[in-house]
């Protein structure tokens, strides 16, 4: 067994042994320096995954992503590129396969947050700026992708649970995170032929990423605490799980979906 890897096991209907193993496969995680990108690279790390650790501006936090993925006995690179910049985007796949070879699993999950903004209050700057990395990073990174990963491969974009019904002070955010969403359904068509799936995770509210990455006013903690019935926010490691059921043998038939991730909140 790979050094640290953890290893999950059931039997499906034909009485098949079904492991939760990424050993041998190549995992390219973008935005994955800090938060949840960060969590779900260490996670794959752990099942065996050599990972591409992409970062924009935080080399420090990549190179310790990488450093916590080699301890666990597996193999990972930084990479430094900005998803605004379709340049940045080939020449981050480029080297992920100069470097590993191939690349089995693509997480979109590099973008930028603005919350509690009226939509009377945001400004073109605001706009330019979100929509650069949520929107246009995002659709580059997914079309990248799709035109470079394996078949029966694995496409899974980090959407925000605002896109599943209005927030108030969310407007321009959700507004830049919805397209990539309806864009998973139509990639999700486009090559389900190559048994590659398509698939999207959208998370509420998580403790340790986006703008709750180094605190969590109280105020706010005690309302997701009232609203979501499960009492709390979520965490990086409950978008991490997702990640991992989705690059698995398990969701191998599972293309072109959404899993909300709310503590059974609407959103």
């Amino acid at each position: 067994m790979h050094p640290g890897l953890r290893q999950r096991s059931g039997k499906s209907l034909e009485g098949k042994q079904i492991m939760t193993t990424l050993e041998n496969k190549v995992a390219l995680i973008t935005g994955a320096a800090r938060g949840i990108g960060r969590a779900i690279a260490e996670r794959y790390g752990s099942l065996g995954a050599k990972v591409v650790v992409n970062y924009s501006r935080d080399e420090k936090n990549a190179l310790d992503t990488v450093a916590a993925i080699e301890r666990s006995g597996s193999a990972a690179i930084a990479i430094q590129a900005d998803v605004s910049k379709v340049a940045d985007i080939e020449r981050l796949f480029d080297a992920s396969i100069d470097h590993f070879g191939v690349i089995d699993i693509v997480v979109a999950n590099a973008g930028v947050e603005i919350v509690d903004q009226p939509i009377v209050d945001f400004t073109e700057e605001d706009f330019d700026r979100l929509f650069a990395i949520n929107t246009k990073g995002a659709f580059f990174t997914l079309q990248m992708a799709a035109r470079r990963i394996v078949d029966h491969g694995r496409i899974i974009y980090i959407g925000s649970s605002s896109t599943s019904m209005p927030v108030p002070g969310t407007g321009l955010y959700s507004g830049s995170k919805m397209a990539a969403r309806h864009l998973v359904e139509v990639l999700a068509m486009e090559i389900g032929h190559r048994g590659v799936a398509v698939n999207s995770i959208i998370p509420t509210a998580i403790e340790g990423a986006g703008v709750f990455t180094d605190s969590v006013d109280q105020k706010f903690r005690d309302y997701v605490e009232s609203s979501r019935p499960m009492g709390r926010m979520g965490r990086v490691e409950d978008v991490a799980n997702a990640a991992e059921y989705l690059a698995s043998d398990l969701a191998a038939f599972v293309s072109g979906q959404h899993l909300l991730l709310s503590g059974g909140g609407q959103a």
